[in-house]
């Protein structure tokens, strides 16, 4: 007897595609699969012209179960007269299908949630759909299936987003995806951004932009977005907001790039030190590897650049004494310095980096970038760690930047990222096992052409607060930077970002727009609220703890899923409501779909190290080393401080419509509800009271899509829906 399924595919309102579903109902056959045909495989390829994308689609689906099961494969659509050139091909060959309007369509969509007990449709009950009949699928037989068609891009607030609903598989993770995106504008093409996934862009000439995506286990509860705009400045900047709520304050986000044409601008010249640890512990591979990245470095200097480098054990030595010119000869000399690199003795940390700061004059107002490398803690001369920091303090100077490796577990955190945070560069952990010479060279590339230093921002017409990075970093060639933030009023303003161009001072305005309101671009709050937990933790490693600081980090980290030495048993709970939903339904689609979203979540490396890492801290300066320090470092620099993506940290935490979310005995609870009030409106999953009010807004969908049990506060009334 053939068991009947439905595949669903959905089609967001921001536009173009979504992956394939399968929906089964429940309860399940005995020893049927939860998911019983599962997308294994996506290949999408999009080409986007003049803002028409062009878009093909290949899914590979497999009956996981023992028995032959057939179906209908649903495509959602918001509206039939926006797609064009539409064909679905099965196995190879072309298949017939029928067009539906919305109303036709809701109750199709209202059966499958009703029998599938899964409302993860509802925010879609909107739009129209595409339906054709599935041949049967033999059981661990794939059907390939491929959609093809086109769409404009919509454009909204200077902005183009592209979407594609990857999280309507209704899967936890898909098995295999990839993306291929050709991108061709009319113009020049300024900031080209996903807060979804981490892509890479290879830019072919100003106009013409390659995108890819390829991953395993992908998130498929996470839609694959991006956002691109044209090039109106030398150095462009873009504006996103995020304000579910007019009674609340506001989440921004901005972007400052250089234009593509920058590439052939002169960088600005600049000077260069380099700070070599070659005491005995840097021997053999080490030691190969960091000449091989000094030879990089100094090959890649521009001419008008000055350089010198210096050595460090127990002594410090210096290639001249002073900075010189990049001229042949002297990069002759400097290499000739590099082969003789010899590793021995002890390490003298705050005496190589003072030599470095006194060979710039006070009146000297070059940037100048200190590329300082050691594998191992102060063991000579001063070795008290604060007493270093102060030192380097004194004789800095705005214009510097010190960019900071750190080799293997035997260095002090606590130093390394304080010097960085002080003169606003960065640090770089270079683990046992991974190559030097990629890390220094990798960096160096980008920090070797700037184009605007000591960069400033200031926004005149909006009230904005609680603004992160606190310190613009500098403006390279290729590199962008990006700046998150809190606002209060919506409007109009006006953003300035100035910064130095060799000795004068320029700036760059842009007319923005502030939202007053805007649902779609939640990502945006989660990055923010990463950055001030990496903000406060940093203040409180190294100024002291104080209660404020403390319950600070406390109420973003339960708000936003942020795992924290002191939410660390945001884990703990995670771990038992997992083990816990397993023991009450251990086939439902729920529990699956967790499991396969941390096994995608463990495949970015959002683990049991990772949540370790994230829940450590060393506050103690002269005892911050070894493994735990330096993966606490690296981690919370990863996924707090640099991250664009808005990865998710745990997968019982949820931020839908500006509301947060956390799984509790099975249900989705909104965070701060009185669960135990007597108030409390209960509602029937998917009966009469429960369609009236999903019909009544588009983000009340959203969040009874989370799940069919859902504890959430609405227009000052408190429900909950229950199976």
């Amino acid at each position: 007897m053939l068991q009947r399924i439905f595949l669903s595919i959905i089609l967001s309102t921001s536009l173009l595609f979504a992956q394939g579903r399968i929906i089964f109902p429940e309860p399940l056959p005995p020893k049927m699969p939860a998911v019983p045909i599962e997308l294994t495989k996506v290949i999408t390829s999009i080409n986007i012209s003049q803002d028409v994308a062009q878009v093909k689609l290949e899914q590979s689906f497999q009956n996981k179960s023992s028995r032959r099961l057939q179906g209908e494969y649903i495509y959602s659509l918001p509206g039939i007269a926006q797609i064009d050139d539409f064909y679905l091909y099965i196995n190879g060959k072309k298949t017939k299908g029928q067009l539906l309007d919305s109303k036709k369509a809701r109750s199709i969509y209202e059966d499958i949630v009703r029998r599938m007990n899964d409302p993860a449709l509802l925010e879609y009950a909107d739009y129209g759909l595409f339906k054709a009949s599935i041949f049967p699928i033999n059981p661990n037989e794939t059907r390939q299936i491929e959609l093809s068609y086109s769409q404009v891009v919509p454009f909204e607030s200077g902005h183009y987003k592209f979407e594609l609903p990857i999280r309507q598989s209704g899967q936890g993770a898909i098995e295999n995806y990839e993306i291929n995106l050709e991108l061709k504008a009319g113009q020049s093409l300024a900031n080209i951004y996903s807060p979804s996934h981490k892509i890479e862009i290879d830019r072919k000439d100003s106009r013409n932009v390659s995108i890819r995506f390829s991953g395993k286990h992908v998130d498929g509860s996470r839609n694959f977005v991006l956002f691109y705009s044209l090039s109106s400045n030398e150095i462009n900047g873009s504006l996103l907001s995020f304000r579910p709520r007019t009674d609340r304050d506001g989440y921004f986000m901005f972007f400052a790039n250089p234009a593509f044409g920058n590439v052939n601008k002169k960088a600005i010249a600049k000077d260069v030190i380099f700070v070599i640890d070659v005491s005995g512990s840097m021997g053999g591979e080490k030691i190969e590897q960091a000449r091989d990245a000094l030879r990089f470095c100094v090959n890649v200097l521009n001419s008008d650049d000055r350089f010198e480098i210096i050595r460090f054990s127990s002594g410090v030595y210096s290639f001249s004494g002073k900075l010189q010119k990049a001229g042949k000869e002297q990069k002759k000399n400097a290499l000739y310095f590099i082969d003789n690199l010899n590793s021995n003795g002890g390490t003298n940390i705050n005496e190589a980096l003072l030599q470095a700061l006194k060979l710039k004059k006070k009146k000297d107002n070059r940037p100048t970038s200190i590329v300082f490398l050691t594998d191992g803690l102060p063991t000579e001369g001063i070795t008290d760690i604060k007493q270093i920091v102060q030192n380097i303090q004194q004789e800095s100077g705005n214009f510097i930047r010190l960019f900071n490796f750190g080799v293997g577990y035997d260095v002090n955190t606590w130093l390394l990222d304080r010097l960085v945070q002080e003169s606003n560069g960065s640090v770089t952990y270079v683990k046992p096992g991974e190559d030097i010479e990629s890390a220094i060279s990798g960096l160096f590339t980008k920090i070797s052409s700037p184009l605007l230093t000591d960069t400033k921002i200031e926004i005149d017409g909006v009230d904005i607060y609680d603004v992160y990075p606190q310190k613009l970093p500098d403006i390279f060639k290729g590199q962008r930077i990006m700046v998150t933030g809190r606002y209060r009023k919506s409007g109009k303003a006006e953003i300035t970002l100035s910064g130095k161009e060799n000795s004068r001072r320029r700036s760059f305005d842009y007319d923005m727009k502030f939202a007053k309101r805007e649902t779609e671009n939640d990502f945006i709050a989660k990055l923010w609220a990463n950055r001030k937990v990496n903000h406060l933790l940093n203040k409180i490693r190294f100024e002291g703890e104080n209660e404020e600081l403390v319950q600070s980090v406390k109420n973003l980290g339960e708000e936003f899923g942020i795992v924290t030495p002191y939410t660390s048993y945001l884990v703990t709970e995670q771990k038992a409501e997992l083990a816990d939903l397993e023991l009450r339904a251990p086939r439902s689609q729920m529990t699956t779909k967790l499991q396969k979203r941390k096994e995608s979540m463990s495949s970015r490396g959002m683990g049991g190290v990772m949540y370790d890492a994230l829940g450590s801290m060393s506050k103690d300066a002269n005892k911050a080393s070894g493994y735990s320090a330096v993966m606490s470092s690296s981690s919370r620099q990863a996924v707090m401080e640099e991250a664009e993506q808005d990865d998710d940290m745990l997968f019982i935490h949820k931020n839908v419509s500006g509301k947060a979310f956390t799984l509790k005995d099975g249900f989705w609870t909104e965070n701060g509800v009185d669960t135990t009030s007597i108030k409390i409106k209960t509602i029937q999953f998917m009966g009469k009271k429960y369609l009236d009010l999903m019909n009544q807004d588009k983000e009340l969908r959203k969040i009874l899509s989370l799940g069919n049990q859902v504890i959430f506060n609405w227009k000052k009334d408190i429900y909950k829906t229950v199976k």
